[in-house]
């Protein structure tokens, strides 16, 4: 059973502020993204602390011996 929708539960003014807001949060969402995007290009995000790799090295040995 599916309630029906409600005519007075919104004026359309509110659902013009909402949709603005909502519209304002979407391009803020969207330039963040970008920036982080741009942060990892700058700080060579994915590559591996070189002590890390010699870390994940050990662990693998040791567990591949156990």
């Amino acid at each position: 059973m599916t309630p029906k929708p409600n005519p007075g539960w919104m004026t359309s003014s509110e659902a013009d502020a909402l949709a603005a807001r909502l519209s304002q949060v979407e391009r803020e969402l969207k330039e963040l993204r970008q920036r982080l995007a741009a942060l990892e290009r700058l700080m060579g995000s994915g590559e591996e602390h070189p002590t890390d790799q010699t870390t994940v090295r050990k662990k693998v040995s040791y567990d591949w011996q156990a």
